[in-house]
This record gives structure tokens, C-alpha cells and sequence, in this order.
């Protein structure tokens, strides 16, 4: 096969255009970088609705104050004021002031993140955006790593993977993707709620999995609802009032006379995380990176505070004159992201686990975490993390 002549060449060539891309790529080019970001999506205002939403802690909303979109972002966002997470037996709730800030986070659709990512990094001269580009490999050479595609190629010092779980540029490195699935399915879906969500993002662990509602703007929410892979297929199939009607059956008093507002989406539950995070000429991000059970809304948190680290580490070996795709150069990424990226999906895997163990677990569980929850310095703890605000920060997440 004939290689495709180089047509773009850049600092740091992206495959992937969702939020983690998209914000590596304004990052590095708000840096001095010049990038080129492939992405096999079409522009946002081309593509099928996503009515997806995600929880943007607030440390890493952090990174988007630093970047300039704040201010497009915020009339888009619902501020969570409020976590409560409920068991079979007790619950804990924290708030906003206990870790000394406005909101623990924001709740944002993806259409609606993409949007403002996507408007901010189409004005950045340094960038060139290749939409609805089929990447067809990545290799990883002297004096530059390639991607090649259906109709070009990009060549830079380092590329980078923010190419999701099933990842061809983690696959072209050679980097293995150790885990397991869960056997399990989340729904995601808008509702309208009967009652006003006062800014509380609300969880129950039920004996099958997580639900959990999440405010957006206008009293309506993002729920997530996790069942084994057979029912939540099924219950994706239901017509509306179907839905409606299993879901009520569900969720109780915890959602009541909720109406669906929204088209369901469902995706697989997996716990996987890459050996590394970098190799000679290649970097991973985000899903590409690490996979995580969503029942605490953290897996794009940890691919933003991957995108903050991963600046940092480009900038000092930049700084230093070392070629920023070298390995030595990429090395303290992996030391920096992979230990909290652990950490993380051992504390979801626990909660996973124990809340879906038999009923006197179960039972346990949830009067443990009604002791903490009357502990401050616990709550305290707790708020911070879910802040994503515990340990050593990147600049951009930097208070």
C-alpha cells in the first residue's frame, strides 16, 4: 500500500473531536502550539442531536475559565449546589460551601459543550479542524508520528489519542487495555421533573445498579439508570409511556410523576485502564485512556484533568527544548494521571460492587454511609473530591 502524502503537518496531531480533544486542542494552541485535530464526527451543527449531559467538576470547570469560554458556557450550565447518594439503608449529602465554593460542579448537555469547544477552536489560527475525516492508521516513527487518512495524513512530534474506549491510536501503539465489563447497561435520558431539583444531583443504589438524576436548566434532568445489558435494551425499546410507567415502578418516591423529555441513549459498563498512558510519540486521553463506571459522573472529569496534565508536561519539556514526543519528555504523564485515574475506579468498582452484593451488604453499606455523612471533616472530604479538587492540580485547574 502506498503511504498518503503528508498534508498537514503540526506540534501535536489529535485523533478524537469530543470534549476532550476539543479542549486539548484550544489548550495547546492558547499555549503557542500548532495542532491538528482529525475527528470521523461532522461539526456539531451537522450532526445528530446528543442529549447526552455531563457533570464538569469544579476544578475542572476550572480549565474552561482558563481557556476563555466561561463565559459561553455558563447560561448553558445547571449549577449543582447539592450530592445526595442514598442506600437501602442511610445516605450521605454535602453541599457546595463545605469545599468553600459557588457549586460543586455543572451540569451541561454535550450538544451543548460541544457547540462552544467547537466555535472556540475553529477561531484558533493554529489549529486545523478535520471533521468527518476517516483515520485509517497511526504510527509512531523518528522524526514524527503520523496519522494517516482516507484522504491525507498528519505528521507531528507527538499524537495524541483522545479517540474513546475503542481507541486506534491506543491499538496502533501497542498499549494494552486491561480490565473487565460489568454486564451491565446505563440509559441515559432527559426527564421533566414534577418538582423543582434546587440544584441537587441525586443518587439511589438500587439491587441492579445505580439511578441517578442530575439537574439540567428548566426543572428537568440527565437520568442515568444502570440494569443488566438485557433489561436496559429492552427497557430502551419501550415506548415512552412504557418507560415512563417501569420507571416509576423503579425509582419510587425518589422520581416521582417524572416525564420523559428526551430520546434514550445506552451504553456498555466497563472498568478498563491503559498500562500507560504514553509511549514514544503517543499520548492518550480521556476514554482512549481509561473507562470507568459512570454511577459518580467522573469519567470526563478525569479526561479534562488528563488534558491539564498533559499540557503541563508538553509545555515544561517544550521549555526545556526537548522534543515534546520523545519518551523521557512523556514520561511524568503517565506517573502524574495513572495513580489518581486508579484510584478513582477502585472507589467506583467498591461502590459498584458492594451495592449490587447481597441484601445484608447492602444494608451495611448504606449505615456506613449515613455514620459518615455525620462526620463534617467526611463530608468535607467527600465535597472536594467530587469537586475533583484533591491533589497535585495541573496550572489550568490551579484555584
Amino acid at each position: 500500500m502506498t503511504a498518503q502524502p503528508v498534508t498537514h503537518r503540526a506540534d501535536v496531531a489529535i485523533a478524537g473531536g469530543g470534549p476532550v480533544g476539543l479542549t486539548l486542542a484550544l489548550a495547546l494552541a492558547r499555549r503557542g502550539y500548532e495542532v491538528a485535530l482529525a475527528d470521523g464526527a461532522p461539526p456539531p451543527d451537522k450532526a445528530k442531536p446528543d442529549t447526552r449531559a455531563y457533570f464538569i467538576a469544579h476544578g475542572c470547570w476550572r480549565i474552561f475559565r482558563a481557556l476563555g469560554i466561561e463565559d459561553q458556557l455558563l447560561p448553558l450550565a445547571e449549577p449543582v449546589t447539592e450530592v445526595e447518594a442514598e442506600g437501602r439503608v442511610g445516605g450521605i449529602s454535602f453541599i457546595a460551601e463545605e469545599c468553600s465554593e459557588p457549586a460543586l460542579g455543572y451540569m451541561i448537555e454535550a450538544g451543548a459543550l460541544a457547540s462552544v469547544l467547537y466555535k472556540a477552536v475553529s477561531a484558533e489560527a493554529s489549529v486545523k479542524l478535520i471533521s468527518g475525516a476517516h483515520i485509517l492508521s497511526a504510527s509512531f516513527d523518528d522524526p514524527c508520528g503520523v496519522l494517516t487518512l482516507a484522504d491525507g495524513a498528519i505528521a507531528a512530534p507527538l499524537v495524541v489519542g483522545c479517540d474513546g474506549r475503542n481507541s486506534l491510536v491506543r491499538r496502533s501503539a501497542g498499549l494494552r487495555f486491561e480490565g473487565h465489563d460489568y454486564e451491565a447497561a446505563a440509559i441515559s435520558t432527559t426527564v421533566k421533573l414534577a418538582r423543582p431539583h434546587n440544584g441537587a444531583a441525586r443518587q439511589i443504589f438500587l439491587p441492579h445498579g445505580p439511578m441517578a438524576v442530575l439537574p439540567l436548566p428548566d426543572d428537568h434532568a440527565n437520568l442515568i439508570w444502570t440494569e443488566s445489558a438485557l433489561v436496559a435494551r429492552a427497557l430502551a425499546e419501550l415506548d415512552e409511556r412504557g418507560f415512563e410507567l417501569e420507571l416509576a415502578k423503579k425509582a419510587g418516591n425518589f422520581l416521582a410523576d417524572a416525564k420523559l423529555a428526551g430520546p434514550r441513549v445506552t451504553f456498555p459498563i466497563g472498568l478498563y485502564i491503559a498500562e500507560r498512558f504514553d509511549a514514544h510519540r503517543v499520548a492518550l486521553a480521556g476514554d482512549a485512556a481509561h473507562v470507568i463506571h459512570p454511577l459518580a459522573g467522573q469519567g470526563l472529569n478525569l479526561g479534562l484533568k488528563d488534558v491539564a496534565a498533559l499540557v503541563d508536561v508538553i509545555a515544561e519539556a517544550g521549555h526545556a527544548g526537548l522534543d515534546i514526543g520523545a519518551a523521557s519528555a512523556l514520561a511524568p504523564y503517565t506517573a502524574w494521571r495513572r495513580a489518581d485515574v486508579a484510584a478513582t475506579a477502585a472507589a467506583m468498582e467498591g461502590f459498584a460492587r458492594t451495592f449490587t452484593s447481597a441484601l445484608p451488604v447492602r444494608l451495611a453499606a448504606g449505615a456506613a454511609m449515613a455514620v459518615a455523612g455525620m462526620i463534617p471533616p467526611v463530608r468535607k472530604l467527600f465535597a472536594r473530591e467530587a469537586g475533583g479538587d484533591l491533589g497535585e492540580l495541573p496550572s489550568l485547574m490551579a484555584r
